[in-house]
């Protein structure tokens, strides 16, 4: 099979910048690529990858898709190396949709974890959540002062009802002791799981923490491939896995990964579009690869209903994927 290939590159700015432990992420930058057979079915995938979360880069991944020229076999698709995984599941996603032709399956229904930002902006936005339906929050932390944000969490932990849990973001911005002092405090609180708590290269670290402290951890830097995730099931992680699919790889591997090892997951968003969202989405609802809030209450990132698709509640179903948002979002792009 051979396939008319070609891709455009978007920059959107975020509505609201996103501060985390690795800085001010202030727009998104990625790729949309077509896939088109021989008989004129088009498919469309998303690029959407993080340099300094340990992805390709956007410069890498467009070189890939200029070697490509405007035709290419599927042989060549299918031996682009494993370190570029947003490549390899944008690539993925157009054959799939280009290829799809049996009924979906019914979608269920599974709860959403809603973002709250780093700081005191996350008190009022926590009691606003609440009073929409959300009972799963994630917050951003490691990103100001260990007392200030100490100080925070009683505030947050105060207002969250106790059928509510809260999930917390270090993005690997912590010291060892650092973490120790929030796993202290976390300890017999209404924290579902503490996120990344030191860097990905500190190994030692983030085992010993998850065998000393009673609060479990979740990985997101660590496993950004899944390669990665798999590396750390074979030494025995405790833990969680917070998977970006966008980053991982082929979501058929992905899934085919966490239904045949019941791998505790958690899907997340890469803050892609409406794009590789959908295709995410429709992954984590038609099959049973978690139980755990989904990581997509990012809210209107974006602004424009084209490029952030369907609103997501506190709840996500069917309502929450886009038909099909490639030709749109392709037309777009110009």
């Amino acid at each position: 099979m051979v396939y008319r290939f070609s891709y455009k590159s978007y920059c959107l700015p975020l509505r609201a910048p996103l501060r985390t432990a690795h800085g001010l992420w202030t727009e998104r930058e990625g790729l949309v690529v077509r896939l088109e057979d021989e008989v004129g079915r088009a498919g469309y995938g998303e690029i959407a990858p993080i340099p300094w979360f340990g992805t390709e880069t956007l410069a890498e991944a467009e070189e890939i898709c200029r070697k490509f020229g405007d035709k290419v076999a599927a042989a060549l698709l299918a031996e682009v190396p494993e370190k570029f995984g947003c490549v390899r599941f944008a690539l993925a996603q157009a054959r799939d949709a280009q290829e799809q032709t049996r009924p979906e399956a019914a979608l269920h229904r599974l709860p959403v974890a809603a973002l709250l930002p780093a700081g005191r902006e996350a008190v009022p936005l926590l009691r606003q959540k609440l009073e929409a339906g959300f009972l799963a929050f994630k917050w951003k932390v490691g990103v100001g002062a260990i007392d200030d944000e100490l100080g925070l969490l009683d505030d947050l932990l105060a207002h969250l009802p106790g059928h509510a849990r809260l999930r917390l973001d270090a993005n690997g911005g912590w010291t060892r002791k650092q973490a120790e002092r929030w796993l202290a405090r976390c300890a017999d609180r209404p924290v579902e799981f503490v996120e990344q708590p030191v860097a990905p290269a500190d190994e030692d670290a983030l085992l010993g923490l998850a065998g000393d402290y009673p609060v479990k951890l979740a990985l997101d830097e660590s496993v950004v491939r899944l390669a990665d995730a798999r590396r750390w099931q074979g030494v025995g992680w405790p833990g969680v896995f917070v998977v970006k699919p966008a980053l991982a790889g082929p979501l058929a591997e992905l899934t085919e990964w966490i239904l045949a090892t019941k791998a505790d997951v958690v899907l997340s968003s890469a803050i892609e579009t409406a794009l590789g969202r959908a295709a995410i989405l429709r992954a984590g609802l038609s099959q049973p690869l978690t139980t755990r809030a989904l990581g997509f209450g990012t809210g209107e990132i974006f602004g424009d209903r084209c490029w952030d698709g369907p609103v997501i509640g506190p709840l996500a179903d069917a309502s929450c994927i886009a038909a099909d948002p490639g030709e749109e979002l392709w037309s777009a792009l110009g």
